[in-house]
């Protein structure tokens, strides 16, 4: 075929075309039957479009991802998903999946956080950080991602690959920092603390000289290798408590503190705090390694200075039997070190005095105790036979059941339950009675106090000299009762009543019973020599009833209602008879019961005086046991 030929057709094609173009069309379809045919062949899987939001679109694929690489562009490579749909009028679903196929096909593209993120934006990003950098000196990745508004992590692998090359400077992973911010920290540093006459805290040098919390200690760690700075670093590796000290400060505070140590024997642990010394405990054992030191919870003392007080607190409890620690101590001591030290002076002391510890601060010698309590022994004699003299004293004494003594001013009662399931009935009637026997009270006590010491008394060491002797005093006084009570050392008043108010008679003590059983051996044993010169045998045994009716029964009665008396058995009748006595007998308590059995049987068989008198008196202890 000829060109024009070709030429001639492809003329004839477009007349033709022209012609049709001019023609009106007989058929045409509504815009509602094109989008029926569309979705029919949407629905076939013919074609593949999508409905616009508003649904007058369609679009392709292809123009769908045209679209979002032109936003992309427009956005400066970085835009949100969201507002793609806003600007594309494409429903977000679509929008969602066609960007995953796009990130997913394009390496230079990245989707953080619901945003398409460019490798352009990237390189744009880390040439701003360069400018922020080359303006300030160091830039945070904490500080850029308050910035962009993007994780650390995604700007840690952005900065990473582009330091060198668009960023100019080093990155340590937090912070990236030029080498000329790097020397202006190191030489500012370098030359406050060269400057620094005083500890200094960290915290104030990056206050007052804006430097960088963050290399600060590499940077120091580095001065100090190198000798350019010479000092201790005190504290944590925390800014808010690490404290430099510069070593000639160090060396005049090592000097200050030996020489007050050496001057006052003891170092107070809040002083050192107060300089500057945040371990005062490990700073003092590492100063004093070789001293030998007591250690206490607020400070230490010398042991050289505690023998110095231990002579002195011995002098002054040789001379007044009484020392204040907390007087001879150093006064910015805690109580707690002063009753600590107390505790050490009482063992220091044992050698050479006994003492005592009281109101923890306080130590009393036990010779101005044993002197204390021996004043109050003629006062106990004498109150004794006062009280002895009272009968419901003594009964109270005498009762297993019933005592009552006083302590600080109140009563306090005593009782024993007793085992026996029956009583007398005057020791059921000294149940009921309350009776006080007290040898002191409290008030009394704090003015003898007052008069032996001759000196105003702490409140403290009052309550426990009160405390340490109120009791044993009164105490040692009842027990002084009970033993003249039971040694017949009892004068009861002739005026006392009997239960039917008629004066009652008055009752032997040991002592008188004592006297009479004597008289009474010495007697039997002159009447059996009398009798025995009577040569008439009915006339003998007349005279020896006649004796054992009257002198022997009248010893026995006696010492009946002595040991009746004892045991707190009522005697109603005083005139006794062999029934009468054998019915108080056998109340008795074992071996009185037996003894006494055998004794009143010898006067109801009328035995002779001798086998009565050497056989049968003898076996009461109390009319013998004290000679």
């Amino acid at each position: 075929m000829s060109s024009s030929t070709s030429w001639e057709e492809i003329k004839k094609l477009a007349a033709d075309f022209q012609r049709v173009q001019l023609v009106e069309s007989s058929y045409k379809l509504s815009e509602r039957n094109c989008i029926e045919i569309i979705n029919k062949l949407i629905g076939l899987d013919l074609i593949n479009l999508y409905h616009s939001t508003d649904g007058k679109e369609f679009i392709t694929q292809k123009h769908l991802e045209k679209e979002i690489y032109d936003e992309i562009f427009v956005h400066d490579g970085r835009i949100n998903i969201v507002e793609l749909q806003s600007l594309l009028n494409i429903d977000i679903s679509y929008i969602e999946a066609k960007a995953s196929e796009i990130i997913k096909d394009d390496p230079n593209l990245t989707l953080i956080l619901g945003q398409i993120i460019s490798k352009d934006y990237m390189n744009k990003i880390s040439e701003e950080i360069n400018e922020l950098l080359k303006e300030k000196g160091s830039v945070s990745v904490a500080e850029l991602t308050n910035i962009y508004s993007l994780p650390g992590d995604f700007l840690y692998q952005v900065i990473k690959p582009r330091v060198g090359e668009i960023i100019k400077g080093n990155f340590d992973g937090n912070i990236i920092f030029t080498h000329n911010y790097i020397n202006h920290q190191k030489a500012l540093l370098s030359g406050v603390l060269e400057a620094s006459i005083r500890p200094i805290r960290f915290s104030q040098l990056i206050k007052e000289n804006n430097l960088d919390q963050s290399m600060i200690f590499e940077i120091f760690d580095e001065l100090i290798a190198s000798k350019q700075i010479n000092g201790k670093l005190f504290g944590s590796r925390q800014v808010a408590s690490a404290v430099f000290v510069p070593d000639f400060f160090i060396k005049a505070q090592d000097q200050y503190i030996q020489a007050f140590f050496k001057q006052n024997g003891y170092i107070d642990f809040s002083t050192l705090k107060k300089i500057g010394i945040t371990e005062p405990d490990n700073y003092v054992k590492s100063l004093f390694a070789t001293e030998d030191i007591q250690f206490l919870s607020s400070s230490c003392i010398s042991n050289f200075f505690i023998e110095q007080l231990v002579q002195e607190i011995e002098e002054q409890l040789n001379k007044n039997g009484i020392s204040e620690t907390m007087q001879i101590l150093p006064s910015n001591l805690s109580e707690k070190d002063v009753a600590s030290l107390t505790s050490t002076f009482c063992q220091k002391l044992k050698q050479n005095i006994d003492c005592v510890i009281m109101a923890e601060t306080y130590l009393v010698s036990r010779n101005f105790i044993k002197d204390f309590q021996n004043k109050f022994q003629d006062q106990m004699e004498s109150k004794s036979k006062e009280d002895l003299t009272k009968k419901n004293i003594v009964l109270a004494i005498k009762s297993e059941t019933l005592i009552v003594g006083s302590l600080d001013g109140k009563p306090v009662i005593s009782s024993k339950s007793s085992k026996s399931k029956s009583k007398s009935k005057s020791a059921q009637e000294s149940d009921n009675v309350a009776v006080e026997i007290v040898f002191i009270d409290k008030n009394n006590l704090i003015n003898q106090l007052k008069l032996l010491v001759n000196e105003d008394i702490n409140d403290d060491l009052m309550d426990s000299l009160v405390e340490y002797f109120l009791k044993p005093l009164n105490s040692q006084y009842l027990d002084l009762l009970k033993s003249k009570v039971e040694k017949g050392l009892v004068t009861i008043s002739e005026t006392d009543q009997s239960a039917d108010g008629k004066p009652a008679p008055k009752k032997l003590t040991i002592k008188e019973v004592q006297e009479k059983v004597k008289f009474f051996l010495i007697q039997g044993k002159i009447f059996d020599k009398a009798l025995k010169l009577f040569s008439n045998q009915k006339v003998q045994d007349q005279l020896n009833k006649h004796l054992l009716k009257t002198s022997c029964s009248e010893i026995t009665n006696e010492m009946l209602k002595l040991i009746a008396n004892e045991q707190m058995i009522q005697i109603t009748d005083q005139n006794l008879n062999s029934d009468s006595r054998n019915k108080i007998i056998q109340k008795l308590k074992d071996p009185f019961k037996q003894n006494f059995v055998e004794l009143n049987q010898s006067l109801t068989n009328q035995v002779k005086i001798e086998i009565f008198s050497l056989k049968n008196i003898y076996f009461v202890p109390e009319l013998f046991g004290s000679n």
